[in-house]
């Protein structure tokens, strides 16, 4: 579904952050990104979703080139990006946050009521508190609700940075089985996560960034047996 071939970027000229980094999002499948602090996974996925120019390489969404496409058409394209930085509207109610996912149809009062009905079946919490303002949810409750958001266009690909990031553990926890579920309705995943353990878990391919280089990649049980010796490296980095 998504190809990325030798990417090269950096914010400042002359400074490269990506070094020629390659990687396949296969469809229906969750490819996850790990690496250490400073590995250039925030990066790429700027560079991926157009929000930062790739001096050297290609990005293919569906063989469409995505290279040179502003971000805001992504959700026409069909890809749905969630920034690590939370992204809810603290004085907007729950439904109304959710609406906002469907802004490039927002004069289409019938599809919004169809995707409303969809996302609150896939999620009854936010249903039950959809007039609830966003910033009195939990932040696990928060991040449920951006991807509910992301899903009023009805990507084909969801792209997620960091999506755990300070979240507690058991909180994270249903961040990830939501991540899953959603494998299994058929949609694509791309993740970028420094927990690694999840990451490995759940990922069906993993790739592993350091120095802004692809250091290694393969399927999920290529990893699980040497996450503490990888853990252990990147500390030492």
């Amino acid at each position: 579904m998504l190809v990325v071939e030798n990417i090269v970027a950096g914010y400042v000229e002359d400074v490269d952050i990506l070094h020629s980094v390659s990687l396949e999002v296969r469809k229906g499948q969750i490819s996850s990104i790990i690496g250490p602090n400073g590995s250039g996974k925030s990066t790429l996925v700027r560079v991926i979703c157009g929000m930062l120019p790739a001096r050297q390489g290609e990005v293919r969404y569906d063989a469409t080139k995505l290279s040179g496409t502003p971000a805001h058409r992504m959700a026409e394209l069909g890809i749905a990006y969630l920034p690590q930085e939370r992204t809810v509207f603290p004085h907007l109610t729950v439904e109304q946050n959710i609406e906002l996912g469907g802004w490039t149809f927002r004069r289409d009062g019938a599809r919004i009521g169809k995707m409303l009905r969809k996302v609150y079946a896939q999620f009854p919490i936010l249903a039950e508190r959809k007039n609830t303002k966003g910033g009195d949810l939990s932040g696990g409750q928060q991040k449920i609700l951006e991807i509910a958001r992301a899903l009023m266009i009805e990507p084909n690909l969801l792209v997620f940075d960091e999506p755990t990031v300070g979240l507690a553990p058991i909180v994270a926890k249903e961040v990830y089985d939501t991540l899953e579920r959603l494998k299994a309705e058929g949609m694509t995943v791309l993740l970028v996560d420094q927990n690694v353990r999840e990451a490995v878990r759940i990922g069906d391919h993993v790739y592993v960034l350091e120095l802004g280089r692809n250091k290694a990649d393969g399927a999920r049980d290529a990893f699980e047996g040497d996450l503490h010796a990888l853990i252990k490296d990147w500390l030492q980095i």
